[in-house]
């Protein structure tokens, strides 16, 4: 597919699908790593979800399962998330300097419930950072997910609506949707292992049912402009502390990187990751 086209189904629907992104040999190392690590996690994540609910926020659909810092404990998939075609949509669209600001990864497990409409960060109105809506019709993140198991309508691939990313609010805030309702043009994203669904982060989505007996695995990348300021994400920076802690709003905090995991990153991924740079 070449970038005029993905451009243009980014314009008009709001995601595209990139085949084969994870090479064939890398996909069960990926998978086992994020299992292995969620259940390392768990605790800790299950700790920052009550603290949300405590402040009076809502949460994530329950049976998902998150993990952190996936970039310390394989920095090889790096190599992936520079992937051609994702670089060249991401120029496009924001110009020659944009970072990667966030990767974490998902485990839908077997029994995951539906989750509610709401678009990425920062347009997510529940997250205390976003961006106050009406929003002005352009591209201010790029989301990814990278299939680590088949996403299907049984085991949970996720709800979108093609097509929402054009709409100046989403549900997430008072735009008159019902967040929990069923949307009459809501699809299934659907793929194999190793295929990535990139879409714009204004694109209303929402976590699917698992149905299956298996969990459904997957990264959840993000891409941002130079501009965009990633320091509300960062922990014990006076952004983040300022606008999430001191009012207790609802988090997203994404870890530093030592230098040397830096290092260890190819040359060419280097300027997506430098920022997130301890210290």
């Amino acid at each position: 597919m070449k970038n005029e086209e993905v451009l243009e189904r980014l314009a008009v629907d709001g995601w595209c699908i990139f085949k084969d992104a994870i090479p064939g040999d890398q996909i069960d190392m990926v998978r086992q790593t994020i299992l292995s690590e969620e259940a390392n996690q768990r605790e800790e994540h299950e700790a920052f979800l009550a603290q949300t609910r405590a402040h009076g926020h809502r949460v994530s659909a329950a049976g998902v399962g998150g993990v952190k810092g996936l970039i310390s404990t394989i920095p090889e998939v790096t190599s992936y998330l520079a992937d051609k075609r994702i670089m060249a949509a991401a120029g496009a669209i924001f110009g020659k300097y944009f970072r990667v600001s966030t990767v974490g990864g998902l485990v839908n497990w077997p029994g995951t419930e539906r989750g509610y409409w709401h678009s990425d960060w920062p347009y997510n109105q529940t997250v205390e950072s976003h961006i106050p809506a009406p929003y002005p019709d352009t591209m201010m993140h790029l989301s990814s997910l990278w299939m680590l198991t088949s996403f299907s309508a049984e085991n949970g691939g996720t709800l979108i609506v093609p097509g929402s990313h054009r709409s100046p609010n989403n549900p997430s805030g008072e735009n008159g949707v019902d967040r929990d309702a069923i949307h009459p043009e809501e699809i299934n994203v659907t793929g194999g292992p190793g295929d990535v669904v990139i879409y714009d982060s204004r694109l209303w989505h929402s976590v699917a049912e698992n149905n299956s007996d298996q969990p459904r695995v997957a990264m959840s990348v993000r891409y941002a402009p130079w501009w965009l300021n990633l320091n509300v994400q960062r922990e014990g920076h006076p952004d983040h502390i300022r606008i999430v802690v001191e009012t207790k709003g609802k988090d997203s905090v994404n870890p530093t990187i030592s230098a040397e995991v830096l290092d260890s990153i190819l040359p060419e991924a280097r300027p997506l990751f430098a920022h997130w740079v301890e210290g």
